[in-house]
């Protein structure tokens, strides 16, 4: 990638996150550290951003961008482990596919991770995800209509089963409030319950993303037990008891960075 093209991009990134890590970047853009630092103090030059130990963060008169990269920082805040999950879970989607991006910012980080592939369909009801994709050429996006849900920020249509009579999507990627032993999969969303239950008859692969703050944690409604999704998406630190559930469900555990699932 050339420099114009990285302080592009590293310009993108930071609009939509405000503050990153170098090594982030280089991860990102697929070049050295050192090759990020110097873009960085380049591009502090220029005062676009301000560098820290480690990273660089968005300077103030930079944040009057266009209004859907705006509306993103407002309700956003970044995270790198949400980042890792999303760069990860990017990696599992093939030319061709049609997927599904469901609510939540972890959604918006697979989409981010997206954008400069080619020749990938994705229905989303999610306005982050559409945001972060609607100028990437190479991916074609359907955004579903319907009610608003404020705070979340995605829509509902009326009549769920008929809006998927006849659809049907090779994978559906999914977010949760909670993961544990007994109550399994949980969510607080009433909507986002319906909305999973409904997406899964009518995907070849259902993908369950979340990071370690989720283990131990109990929401209002269970979506399902732990081998209701036969992959997920998580960060390293995985409880013991929940990798030896993992192994003998036979469940693909994808963790940040790898390229093949863990075998336990």
């Amino acid at each position: 990638m050339f420099k114009v093209e990285r302080h592009r991009r590293i310009k993108e990134i930071l609009k939509d996150c405000r503050q990153i890590e170098v090594s982030s970047l280089s991860n990102l853009l697929e070049v050295t550290d050192a090759t990020i630092r110097k873009d960085l103090e380049e591009l502090e030059r220029e005062g676009f951003l301000t560098r820290f130990h480690g990273g660089a963060t968005l300077n103030s008169k930079e944040t009057d961008t266009p209004v859907g990269t705006s509306f993103v920082n407002q309700i956003t805040e970044y995270d790198k482990n949400k980042e890792d999950i999303g760069r990860t879970a990017a990696q599992l989607i093939n030319e061709r596919e049609w997927i599904f991006l469901g609510p939540g910012t972890t959604s918006y980080y697979i989409a981010c991770a997206l954008r400069d592939r080619i020749n990938i369909n994705v229905l989303t009801n999610n306005f982050l995800v559409a945001q972060a994709l609607y100028n990437s050429p190479g991916i074609r996006v359907i955004f579903w209509g319907g009610q608003v849900e404020y705070p979340g920020f995605y829509t509902i249509p009326d009549n769920l089963e008929k809006e998927f009579e006849n659809m049907y999507l090779d994978k559906a990627f999914f977010s949760i409030d909670g993961v544990d032993m007994n109550a399994g999969y949980t969510l607080s969303d009433r909507p986002v319950y319906d909305l999973i239950s409904m997406i899964k008859t009518r995907s070849r692969e259902t993908i369950m993303v979340f990071d370690y703050t989720k283990y131990n944690q109990r929401a209002f409604m269970k979506i399902g037990s732990l081998d209701f999704a036969a992959t997920i998406v998580t960060t390293p630190a995985i409880p013991d008891d929940y990798k030896q559930y993992f192994l003998k469900h036979k469940i693909q555990i994808y963790t940040t960075y790898d390229l093949k699932p863990i075998n336990f």
